[in-house]
């Protein structure tokens, strides 16, 4: 069996893809943990850019900051009644003089990431979504932005990444997903898993959180805005370590991104009691990708 350190890395991004906007679905659990880790990384990548060149990020959340949410997220007794996206975009564009787009409410329709792509100044760029959702249909409307041809619904999507966090109370896991410009779908079939070739030969892709746990697209749900207070408390108990060590895999994945570099995995399982499992696309999967294409990725 070969170990993690004798596989060859997955994907490097150096020439292409670079990330220009950046998105936060959901500011409670584990996006509020992350958010100030991700707004000062960024803000220190941008120390380092030209104006035409700075990333671009964005959260989004529907909820207002309630009592309970004190006990595990960041948040204070001030913000009570608040949009948590607000609240944290306010907080952290403070901390670090940085400018943080808001989006009050729940994306709720695939229209709702227009904002995203009108925003786009560069077609060759990508854009990364960071999912901190806690219901079943969030989710499955980010991986309908994530698998869009381009040109449907009157939006070009630019090469796109996709890390999802999904926890309970003790485990949770972590995806990042990558899927360029050219990928397509047929159907509700999606035409790229696990490394396979999209209809343009040699483009490689990495499988989002959809592909790798199939099931969440069989799975009922409701956006957070059709739940009432006391069934959001009991919907997603969760212990706070769970939460931080969730957002700090998320930041592991998204600094690898936003600099281009090699990843040896495109996803993890963890558990707070010590265990992790790294997921990792096969040397079969690999070996599908055209020998033009994997020069850029493999050494």
């Amino acid at each position: 069996m070969q170990s993690i350190n004798s596989l060859p890395q997955i994907v490097s991004l150096n020439g292409y893809s670079q990330i220009e906007s950046v998105l936060l679905v959901g500011c409670g659990g584990n996006g509020g943990h992350l958010a100030p880790h991700l707004c000062r990384f960024i803000n220190v990548i941008n120390q380092t850019r030209e104006e035409n060149d700075k990333i671009r990020l964005f959260f989004a959340d529907g909820d207002v900051v309630e009592q309970k949410n004190l006990l595990r997220q960041h948040f204070i007794s001030q913000d009570i009644t608040k949009n948590k996206a607000s609240v944290l975009a306010e907080r952290y564009s403070a901390a670090f003089g940085m400018q943080i787009g808001v989006v009050t409410k729940d994306l709720e329709n695939i229209g709702d990431f227009g904002f995203f792509a009108n925003s786009a100044r560069d077609l060759n760029r990508a854009d990364l979504v960071i999912g901190c959702v806690d219901n079943v249909n969030s989710r499955k409307l980010i991986n309908e932005w994530f698998t869009n041809s381009p040109n449907e619904d009157g939006f070009h999507w630019r090469s796109r990444f996709w890390i999802d966090a999904g926890n309970e109370e003790r485990t949770g896991q972590v995806i990042c997903a990558y899927s360029p410009s050219s990928r397509a779908t047929n159907g509700s079939e999606q035409i790229n898993v696990f490394g396979e070739l999209t209809q343009t030969e040699g483009e490689f892709s990495l499988p989002s959180v959809i592909e790798v746990y199939p099931e969440l697209l069989s799975d009922e749900g409701v956006f957070n805005s059709e739940l009432s207070c006391a069934e959001r408390a009991e919907a997603a108990p969760q212990n706070m370590q769970t939460n931080v060590t969730a957002a700090t895999l998320i930041m592991n994945y998204a600094q690898k991104l936003i600099l281009c570099e090699p990843l040896n995995s495109h996803g993890v399982e963890f558990s707070i009691d010590n265990r992790f499992s790294t997921k990792l696309n096969t040397l079969d999967n690999l070996s599908k990708v055209s020998e033009d294409r994997r020069r850029h990725w493999e050494k």
